[in-house]
């Protein structure tokens, strides 16, 4: 058997050639399934909460569009229901928008689980078919890569289905593919049924009992032959399939040696339940070579299973399993791992790492001893990490009493550090082997010819006699030196041998004997012979070793058990940061495991997979660091404490007999130790060296810089989201936060900036980048609340993985964060109903003449929640303008209907042409008004609405514009420069189109311009399009009818200059109606404004007519005239409307008539 096994070996050396049909279809295959379990990982951490509904919030919103396959059944009942509810409709169009990238990428992972599957199963078919010419399936499972290929190729698929299991469970996969299904259609998904069938839900939910015959019958969904199933798993049994005995060679060890094959037999063996039931023998001989000594097993890169738990359905497994786990097998092995092997390893490891004893002679000299070392302390590690986690109730308290948590990981640091020294001495060896190995052959033969010189006697000072023998031996051992071949290094080692003994031998003559000098040449150059030899020796093959016993993957999840132990001994010695780098590399080793068919098949997925779990490592190594920003944040504290509330500032003069009390020095003493000991943390992390990550590459200076940044954007956060909370309307309560806020993070950005000198880093510059992200953030997301499809936090241009800004639970109905909350409490301050606006002081009063918002609102905002919040809370009333105008126009068209529409065209038909004055003014005006003026009461509060949030916005671009000013004035005018020369470049395009075209689509210039102008407050709310819409029929005359029937409802206030309501209850300021009124003409095209005017101006003129015909010297105008002029004065103010647009349409002279 063996003689043929080595004979198809040597036929099938090509197995993986590119023309071997058989191997590459194989190989692209597993490549294919180590890339999709990749991405089916990736996507588990992505899950939308909405499929998830674990909630009750999430249940009432979503339940009625999210189901099950039961969809299958009542397809139309459902649809049904969603359509004959119009909020239904709208939700599942939002849903729709806001995941359908997501199903689709979701439903690409199933599919290519359906389809790896399906060409697997075909694969075998056609090896059965002898579709591959002069290749069957015999014969791939006799090549040492047939058969490992055929391993991984099912295992593999079993990998897939567990881990979708555990990751994704079934009611998810079910909603996800029914909502993919009804928003994609069958017809673009042709598979979707295949697919459908595969993912339906088992039962099973992890971290609960397992449903009947699972997972047997989930396997079987789509099985694979039980011949070949059958067949591989008889060469799992039987073979070394990964040649990994040759790294153990011990007896003992041979379950480790074979644990990644045994993982691949747990898997498989699910193919066919009937072994695990009633293949007694089979499960026998399976135990005893694989699980003679363990029965807690990795089963793919962390993901552990405890067989003894895994097995308890299955009779022959079972009672395989039981000499195994006996109690007092288990006590044994316990005893052995625990008590013996695991101090004997922590000994063995302190004394090698004890400084001065890993010299490069000594390496050389015992590596076998030290290949053992690290072989015994990888077995400990990986038995006692792996069995920690039994879930056998009997077995566990066996295992776990009296481990010691950090004695375990003080092994795995001390081992890592081991490993890590050795094998970059290895690679230095062995990158400089041949260089030295011939500097040392140079040398020895120099050293020998210098001897045959000496003996010819004729040496100055020499004084010896001559010898011809030792002259010409001397030189006969140079050139033999000289003749030794670096590239046969078992021949060169027997040479070098058989010289060191003639070079002992050649010492007992008596010339050479007596010679004290001679003797000593001699020994050194054996010395160097035996160097050549050592370097000789050194192989490749120790690394390869290396990686084999230091395969850390299994312990990829069960590794997070230490991390609170591994952050322990850093806050206690941050030295220890060196030993946790040596961990991390050897933690890369789950890497090559996914990677190795990936590469071999020179697929697409390399980069992909590489830097998914290239980033995983990061993250973990993020997350074990964090101890450090975190401690310092916690000392940080004290310093703002230090620095807020007990250290005075010290004045410009003090005098003398003040001193002591400034100085304060326990104080400061107390500020000095908590400053050094910020330093000494960041000392361990910045002395590790840039290290590669997989394919990320770490530098320990932004890794400390990004947990800052964490620790700072958290701080910051959590502050603005307790700070800003509001019992509402209340002046002082508003007034109070903003101070409470503003010292708050005064005293933060003080003590950051004092400690950043430190720690080396630029405190102002992170202070600032990482406080706009953070109210930019909140900016998003409290807008899309206002937008049909929603922003996730993957999709958020200011969300960060590694320096995530935290979410907190919303604490009223309305606003998701804090910003929503400053915002909504400015508009309750300035409710048009209980406050004036008045312009002159740009501040807004009560009733009683107190001034509730004004500069000194707006200076507070700046202080607590800088320029970024002003530019945010302008951004957001924008949001809301945008959304009160939608409902205005959406309820407009609703309640305009066809009796509305008829009358106001006839009504304007009776005032054409506008130039003139309609007949039966008093009567015409005044029916029209009765007729309509009761759709208006339901669109007056949305106007007022939008017009108090508008004279919001410009109060707060004139309070950026006035920072701008005084603090960047360079700035400020430099866009001014640059806004002006811009509108006169656009205004010359309009003149000349062709020889000055407008800049391109793509062109960033403008959109940025426009955010710059608005952060500085260079932008006029007023004169904003917020909407585009169809233009509205009469919209003018509608507007003028509603302007008309208001403004009677004010009247002028000389003490204050400004309109007031005539009531005081259901009473709304004019500033904002009027300012309302601009905004929606603005939104249509200009001529609507002007034809809006000329309505003003008709009515103007045929009431001042009315007036005229009962008294021909008219002392007075007429009320109806005063009060539409006085609307009129306020409308062109606030629109910077010229009046000369005005006396169009209203002569002059009424206008210099027209007093308060």
């Amino acid at each position: 058997k063996s003689e043929q096994e080595g004979e198809v070996a040597d036929r099938g050396m090509d197995f993986l050639a590119e023309t071997n049909v058989a191997g590459q279809t194989i190989l692209r295959l597993t490549s294919r399934g180590n890339a999709i379990i990749a991405e089916l990982l990736r996507l588990s951490d992505h899950i939308p909460p909405e499929f998830l509904l674990q909630d009750k919030e999430m249940q009432m919103r979503y339940a009625s569009i999210l189901t099950d396959f039961s969809y299958i059944q009542k397809r139309e009942f459902f649809e049904a229901r969603i359509e004959n509810s119009g909020q239904l409709m709208d939700l599942d169009q939002e849903f729709k928008e806001d995941h359908q990238e997501m199903l689709k990428r979701f439903y690409n992972l199933f599919e290519s689980i359906y389809k790896y599957i399906h060409d697997l199963v075909q694969y075998l078919e056609d090896i059965d078919n002898m579709v591959f010419v002069s290749t069957n399936l015999e014969m791939i499972l006799l090549n040492n890569d047939g058969k490992q290929l055929m391993a991984e190729a099912v295992y593999l698929y079993g990998v897939m289905l567990t881990l979708l299991e555990e990751n994704i469970p079934g009611i998810v996969r079910e909603r996800m593919l029914i909502s993919h299904l009804r928003y994609k259609g069958q017809q673009e998904e042709p598979l979707i049924d295949e697919v459908m069938k595969l993912m339906k839900s088992t039962g099973y939910i992890p971290g609960q009992k397992k449903p009947a015959r699972y997972p047997d019958d989930f396997f079987q969904r789509i099985p694979i032959s039980k011949t070949v199933v059958s067949m591989i798993i008889e060469r799992l049994k039987s073979d070394d399939i990964y040649n990994q005995i040759s790294a153990y060679p011990i007896p003992e060890h041979r379950s480790t040696a074979l644990a990644t094959q045994a993982q691949m037999l747990y898997m498989i063996l699910y193919f066919i339940p009937e072994m695990l039931y009633d293949g007694q023998a089979a499960m026998r001989e399976a135990v005893d070579k694989h699980f003679p000594d363990n029965w807690v097993i990795c089963y793919y890169m962390g993901f552990v299973v405890d067989l003894s738990v895994a097995w308890e359905p299955y009779r022959a497994a079972k009672a395989a399993l039981t000499n195994t786990i006996q109690l007092n097998h288990v006590v044994a092995l316990k005893k052995r791992y625990w008590n013996e092997l695991m101090d004997r390893a922590l000994k063995s490891l302190a004394g090698y790492l004890t400084e001065g004893i890993l010299t490069e002679e000594f390496i050389l000299d015992n590596i076998n001893k030290l290949l053992a070392a690290v072989r015994e302390a990888n077995i400990v590690i990986r038995w006692i990490m792996l069995h920690r986690h039994t879930a056998d109730k009997k077995l566990g308290p066996i295992v776990t009493q009296d481990l010691s948590p950090e004695k375990i990981l003080k092994l795995i640091l001390n081992t890592a550090h081991f490993e890590f020294i050795l094998s970059n001495h290895f690679k230095v060896l062995l990158s400089q082997k041949q260089i030295r190995w011939e500097a040392h052959r140079k040398e020895c033969s120099e050293r020998m010819n210098e001897m045959s010189e000496y003996f010819t006697g004729e040496k100055a000072l020499t004084r010896v006699k001559r010898n011809e023998t030792l002259m010409n031996w001397f030189k006969q051992i140079a050139m033999e030196i000289d003749g030794l071949d670096y590239s046969d290094y078992i021949l060169v080692g027997r040479k070098i041998s058989r010289l060191i003994t003639a070079l002992v031998q050649v010492e007992e003559f008596h010339q050479i004997e007596s010679s004290l000098q001679v003797r000593q040449f001699l020994i050194d150059t054996r010395g160097l012979l035996n160097q050549m030899l050592r370097l000789v020796g050194i192989k490749e093959e120790v690394l390869v070793t290396m990686g084999i016993i230091g395969d850390f993957s299994y312990a990829w999840s069960v590794i997070n058990d230490y991390v609170p132990l591994m952050q322990e001994q850093i806050k206690n010695e941050p030295s220890s940061v060196l030993k946790l780098r040596a961990t991390f590399l050897k933690l890369t080793s789950i890497l090559q495991l996914p990677l190795v068919r990936i590469n071999q098949a020179a697929s697409p997925d390399l980069f992909s997979v590489s830097e998914y779990f290239s980033g995983e490592l990061v993250k973990f190594v993020r997350t074990v660091l964090e101890i450090v920003p975190k401690s310092m944040f916690q000392i940080l504290s004290k310093i703002i404490e230090l620095q807020t509330t007990k250290i005075k500032e010290v004045p410009t003069k003090v005098e003398k007999d003040q001193l002591q009390q400034f100085a304060q020095l326990d104080n400061r003493y107390a500020l000095a130790r908590s400053t050094h000991a910020i330093s000494l943390f960041t000392e361990g992390i910045l002395a590790m060296e840039t290290t590669l990550v997989g394919i990320v590459k770490v530098d320990p200076k932004q890794l400390l810089e990004d947990g800052i940044r964490k620790q700072l954007v958290r701080k910051i956060a959590s502050t603005l989201d307790a700070a800003i909370r509001f019992k509402g309307g209340r002046l002082e309560d508003f007034t109070a936060v903003l101070e409470r806020l503003s010292s708050t993070l005064d005293g933060v950005k003080r003590s950051f900036q004092y400690i950043s000198d430190y720690i080396n880093i630029y405190g102002l510059k992170i202070w600032q980048e990482e406080f706009s992200r953070i109210v930019n953030y909140n900016i998003e997301q409290e807008c899309s609340s206002f937008l049909t499809r929603q922003v996730y936090d993957w999709q958020s241009v200011y969300q960060s993985v590694a320096i995530p800004i935290p979410r907190f639970p919303r604490i009223d109905e309305h606003s998701r964060n804090f910003i929503g909350r400053l915002a909504r409490e400015l508009l309750e301050l300035t409710d048009y109903s209980k406050t004036n606006y008045i312009d002159q002081m740009s501040a807004w009063f009560d009733k009683d003449g107190t001034e509730i918002v004004g500069f000194r609102t707006f200076e507070l905002l700046q202080s607590s929640v800088g320029v970024f919040g002003l530019s945010g809370l302008d951004k957001l009333l924008s949001f809301m303008i945008v959304k009160e105008l939608q409902e205005f126009i959406t309820n407009l068209r609703r309640e305009v209907g066809k009796d509305v529409k008829l009358f106001l065209v006839q009504f304007a038909s009776q005032l054409a042409p506008l130039t003139t004055i309609p007949t039966g003014t008093q009567k015409l005006y005044a029916t029209a008004l009765a007729r309509i003026q009761k759709i208006f009461g339901g669109f007056l509060e949305a106007i007022v609405s939008v017009g108090q949030m508008q004279l919001l916005r410009r109060q707060i671009a004139n309070s950026l514009g006035f920072s701008s000013k005084m603090d960047s004035n360079l700035l400020y005018s430099a866009l001014d420069v640059a806004n002006r020369s811009l509108i006169k470049d656009i205004q010359e395009h309009y003149l000349s189109p062709e020889s000055k075209p407008y800049p391109p689509e793509d062109n960033p210039l403008l959109g940025e311009l426009g955010k710059y102008l608005d952060s500085a407050g260079m932008s006029d709310p007023f004169s904003k399009i917020y909407i585009t819409m169809k233009p509205i029929e009469n919209f003018a005359l509608l507007m003028f009818l509603m302007v008309v029937c208001q403004v009677p409802k004010f009247q002028y206030s000389h003490q204050l200059a400004i309109l007031l309501h005539k009531k005081e209850k259901r009473a709304f300021d004019a500033s904002p109606f009027t300012v309302g009124v601009i905004t929606l003409l603005k939104q249509f095209h200009s001529n609507t404004t002007i034809r809006f005017l000329a309505y003003m101006g008709q009515y103007v003129r045929g009431f001042v007519n009315i007036g005229i015909s009962r008294d021909k010297q008219l002392a007075d105008l007429p009320e109806e005239v005063t009060q539409v002029l006085l609307f009129l004065e306020e409308f062109l103010k606030f629109s910077r409307i010229e009046r000369t647009v005005v006396e169009e349409f209203i002569p002059s002279y009424i206008f210099d008539c027209f007093t308060h």
